[in-house]
């Protein structure tokens, strides 16, 4: 068979409804218990239950719900089939048991014949279908290995392997994570726990919707993409060099980064991205630097959360937007941590699934990942900045809190 509709982006969150329906029958404690994360209209058991309402010929005609890397497999081998690493984030599987949750398949109202077997990260697919392999122009012995999500590739590309190592992701979605042993249940929900590729091993982590996408957001709308009379390689460099030259101590802005609603720590959907204190005298540049310390601030409240349960020292730091200076300065500060940089920083999630693959075809074990991955650069926060931003931090809690009514509201006016 062939596909039957266009994919549906991760952070879409047309299936907010489902949640609503879905937790006025069942506990949010009870599905947070049983999957390790809270209800989001953004993880696939949603949206699967949302096509069963609204697209119903495209659900009854679909064979098996697929992530993008599994499809793909699909298509090498033949064999359908997922990890852990992702069936822990569809809101139907059964973080202690690691097997799809009959609980949450039959309040979700979901045929569990549509969903693959579920199988670890390493697993060793088989050989890849000859005629496929020879239009890739691939040896036909070529073996492929299932492979896992992006946060679980990222963990392994990070270097965060053992227990209590810790990695921050900088990338268009922005998250913190811990490596342990067991499964984080927060008293509040305000975390979820995922599946390591590592037998035994989870990352109880903190999600944020849009981390550098806000950055990107705000260049797009202040600059533009045409910054080659300045002489920059481009707008990110040139909006790195001028903030690293500017001073930090202004008047200041707080930026709550609630683009696409928000999961972590607040789990709040209806939320949206808002400027708080914006005067006259301020210029884009000003606005720009509030959205790096907003992001900043969004991942301190996470860490902050984690750390009532676990001891986190120091952060490794990966993704995209690392490889900005202000950046790292910034997050250093805001978070009051010794950030450790490690090369390839925008490629560490795909030297983690080329580790995984590693792994899984015998090659080594994960005890030798660090052997792929070199640390280039540690980050020291600095005291003076980080009693200022501890100021403006308190502040950027307590202006969320005096908003979710408004984003509320504003919900049900778009809403009708």
């Amino acid at each position: 068979g062939g596909l039957l509709r266009r994919a549906i982006i991760w952070a879409d969150s047309r299936s907010s409804e489902q949640v609503k329906a879905l937790l006025s029958t069942f506990s949010e404690s009870d599905i947070y218990r049983i999957t390790g994360s809270r209800l989001s209209p953004t993880y696939q058991g949603l949206k699967i239950a949302w096509l069963r309402m609204n697209e119903p010929d495209v659900y009854e005609g679909t064979y098996k719900f697929l992530q993008a890397k599994d499809y793909i497999n699909l298509r090498l081998t033949g064999k359908f089939a997922t990890d852990f690493s992702d069936a822990v984030m569809t809101s139907l599987f059964d973080i202690s048991k690691l097997s799809w949750s009959p609980e949450m398949i039959s309040a979700l109202k979901v045929d569990n014949s549509k969903l693959p077997e579920v199988l670890p990260s390493i697993t060793d697919l088989g050989k890849m279908k000859s005629d496929v392999a020879r239009d890739l122009g691939l040896s036909e012995s070529c073996r492929v290995i299932l492979g896992a999500g992006d946060g679980c590739s990222a963990a392994v590309g990070a270097g965060a392997v053992e227990v209590g190592d810790t990695y921050l992701y900088l990338g268009s979605s922005s998250w913190i994570s811990t490596i342990t042993k067991e499964p984080l249940l927060d008293r509040q929900m305000r975390v979820f726990t995922g599946a390591h590729a590592i037998e035994g091993h989870y990352f109880p982590s903190g999600t944020m919707q849009a981390g550098g996408s806000s950055y990107s957001w705000i260049k797009d709308m202040l600059y533009g993409d045409n910054f080659l009379y300045r002489n920059e390689q481009d707008v990110y460099s040139y909006l790195d060099r001028v903030l690293l030259d500017s001073p930090s101590h202004g008047e200041p802005i707080i930026y709550l980064p609630y683009l696409l609603g928000e999961r972590s720590p607040i789990w709040d959907s209806n939320a949206r991205g808002t400027f708080i204190g914006l005067s006259a005298s301020h210029k884009k540049l000003d606005m720009v630097r509030a959205v790096i310390e907003g992001v900043s601030m969004n991942l301190k409240w996470i860490l902050d959360t984690l750390e009532e349960s676990l001891p986190i020292t120091s952060i490794r730091v990966i993704g995209g937007g690392i490889k900005s200076n202000i950046w790292k300065k910034v997050l250093a500060n805001v978070l009051g941590k010794t950030l450790t940089v490690p090369e390839n920083v925008d490629e560490a999630t795909s030297i983690g699934a080329a580790i995984i693959a590693g792994v899984g075809s015998g090659l080594f074990n994960f005890s030798a990942v660090r052997r792929f991955i070199e640390d280039v650069d540690k980050i020291e926060p600095i005291r003076d900045e980080q009693e200022r931003y501890l100021k403006l931090y308190s502040l950027f809690k307590e202006s969320y809190c005096s908003l979710r009514k408004t984003y509320e509201g504003l919900a049900g006016i778009r809403r009708g």
